[in-house]
């Protein structure tokens, strides 16, 4: 690896190479001499930077580093042979005339200031240069996106139809996945689960798919700098925890890992990444763990290319994955589609969010997007998200990982929803759907449930979209403010004004889901999905009438029931059930044992006392 990392340094300083035969062939043996020592220093010095601030290796990169070392080589020595090794160089000391304004101007600064000046004008010099190309590079980039955009593995559908978004039937299907703030938060008062805890942290964590289940991974990381590495070496492992129950608890898996991001020297995972992506650009902020169906531990990170040397948008189609193993070190480079099966996320949320933005915006052109063209489909990805800067929620579907974000215009006056995109996290596919109902932002959902709905100031979060009895419709995760604890699930159906009021406030996902397809029955008139489940029969032991509600519990079942009499298909007889009523009916029953309600469905309830009397 020592060597690698001195080839890469070697080949950043080739651009010395000319004007140090240059400077070869016109200096003293004194200036020879110096001129080598000079260059020894540089490499070392440079070697260093090299290996521990890991610069882009992306092949611009590159030939930036070489073109600037070439222009401030030859302006250096240009400027060496003018002042000191001309035969004429003391004539040209002290020259006044000939040279014109910017002569005179470089002959009186180099004279006033010697040889400093001399050095600080070729500094000058080579830095102008470097910001004119730079400039032509950054316009470039900004103005020619459509490359990058066409790189980008599109699927485009003109409905919502087929799009990867979880349908809720039943209470058995409610894929709510908790926020990453309160699995963080868990996680970390989990951390007394080891030895020697108080040395380590958790910095980062991912989703992926663990035996078919959505899951969290964290891994332990040194927390107090090079000693506490210098001292324990490895790390004791990662946590995990189910990212769909609420109630899970993190899980430590004890998996001893010697290469990771906050491992020094070779041990550094980021570093033997680096040592495999010669060309690439290692995307994100540091490599992220996933595991494999045995619990190994591995750390993965997208290695992405520009275009081009003038156009440094990424290829979105030509990225390679590395792949290390935290335990023996090796390090694998995959293209797409020979990544391994467990890896779930082949492309970081930072590769994924930048081209979500292109292609919402630039998908018909640089000048389209402008004040000056026609603004035809331009969108911008909503900002409610996890991941990705906040455009990006993950999402589980079918055993998929999608990085899900909604479209909206980019009118900031317009708050409805223009489509989806669902980015396949293994593939790098891009499937965009239309939406053609009138759909709010996922900012705008938070915002009802923070203001509207939610009196106690709890914060929301993981805005996620689903269909309910056929209609979108979001679930948002309530969090205690000061200490990320999860508090309520509130479900809004996204029609985009709210007027409806056809939302529901629970503790859990299932008692939630119960009272919002109530809701929707009261608001909408439209029958809701009957529950599934045996049907509940027995005779009526207590009835409380509470407001809008009609309580009962029944002969030998603690489990308490709930009619809403306000809905629109609640019929007026079955205000007059009485005790010993035989019903039967089906419900959404969460099994509290009378700790909590489940709600009737309207559609199924039978009162055989009540059926008599007609």
């Amino acid at each position: 690896m020592l060597s690698y990392f001195a080839l890469i340094t070697l080949v950043k300083l080739s651009g010395l190479l000319i004007p140090f035969i240059w400077l070869l062939i016109i200096a003293d043996r004194r200036g020879r001499l110096f001129g080598t020592l000079a260059i020894v220093l540089l490499f070392i010095v440079s070697y260093i930077n090299t290996y521990f601030n890991l610069p882009d290796l992306a092949y611009p990169s590159l030939i930036d580093g070489w073109l600037m070392w070439f222009i401030f080589g030859m302006i250096l020595v240009a400027a060496l042979r003018r002042f000191l090794y001309s035969p004429n160089a003391a004539v040209a000391r002290t020259a006044q005339s000939g040279d014109g304004i910017i002569g005179e101007v470089v002959q009186r600064f180099t004279g006033a200031f010697g040889w400093i000046g001399k050095v600080a004008m070729v500094a000058v010099l080579a830095v102008i240069v470097f910001i004119i190309l730079g400039s032509v590079t950054s316009l470039v980039t900004k103005m020619n996106p459509r490359p990058a955009v066409q790189s980008i593995k599109t699927d485009m559908n003109d409905d919502t139809k087929n799009a990867p978004m979880p349908i809720i039937k039943n209470s058995a299907e409610t894929p709510v996945v908790n926020a990453p703030q309160t699995i963080s938060t868990d996680m970390n008062n989990s951390l007394n689960s080891f030895k020697n805890s108080n040395v380590y942290d958790l910095n980062h964590m991912r989703v992926q798919m663990y035996k078919g289940k959505m899951v969290y991974v964290a891994p332990v990381e040194f927390s107090g700098g090079f000693w506490r590495y210098i001292h324990y070496l490895k790390v004791p492992g990662y946590f995990r925890t189910n990212a769909t129950d609420k109630n899970a608890d993190p899980k430590f898996v004890a998996k001893p890992m010697k290469y990771t991001p906050s491992a020094y020297f070779n041990n550094d995972a980021d570093r033997r990444i680096s040592a495999h992506s010669l060309g690439y650009s290692m995307v994100g902020a540091t490599a992220q763990l996933e595991i494999d169906d045995n619990g190994t531990p591995y750390y993965v990170r997208t290695l992405a290319k520009p275009i081009s040397y003038l156009n440094r948008n990424y290829d979105f189609k030509h990225y390679k994955v590395a792949v290390l193993n935290t335990i023996t070190g090796k390090v694998k480079v995959y293209s797409p589609k020979q990544v391994p099966k467990f890896v779930d996320i082949s492309v970081t949320p930072e590769f994924v969010s930048q081209e979500v933005s292109l292609f919402g915006r630039y998908r018909h052109g640089f000048w389209n997007a402008t004040s000056f063209g026609g603004h035809s489909g331009v969108m911008k990805p909503t900002t409610a998200g996890t991941e990705g800067g906040d455009k990006l929620t993950p999402y589980a579907y079918k055993g998929r990982v999608y990085y899900f974000t909604g479209m909206t215009s980019v009118n900031e006056h317009q708050s409805s929803i223009l489509g989806y995109t669902f980015v396949d996290a293994r593939t790098n596919t891009l499937h965009y759907y239309r939406e053609h109902g009138n759909v709010m932002t996922p900012e705008r959902a938070i915002s009802y449930a923070q203001q509207d709905i939610n009196p106690q100031n709890y914060r929301g979060t993981l805005p996620l979209l689903y269909r309910i009895n056929g209609d979108p419709t979001w679930v948002v995760s309530m969090l205690d403010r000061d200490n990320n604890s999860f508090m309520k699930y509130v479900y809004l159906l996204a029609d985009g004004n709210n007027q409806s009021g056809t939302y529901a406030i629970g503790d859990d996902a299932q008692s939630t889901l119960a009272l919002f397809e109530q809701r929707f029955e009261a608001k909408t008139g439209v029958t809701a999905t009957i529950p599934t489940g045996k049907t509940v029969t027995g005779t009526v032991n207590r009835i409380v009438r509470n407001d809008d509600n009609l309580l009962f519990i029944l002969k030998n079942n603690n489990q308490v029931y709930k009619m809403d009499t306000s809905a629109k298909n609640f019929n007026p007889l079955f205000q007059f059930i009485a005790e010993g009523d035989r019903v039967s009916f089906k419900a959404e029953s969460t099994g509290g044992k009378g700790l909590s309600t489940a709600n009737v469905s309207l559609s199924t309830f039978k009162d055989n006392a009540l059926t008599a009397k007609k």
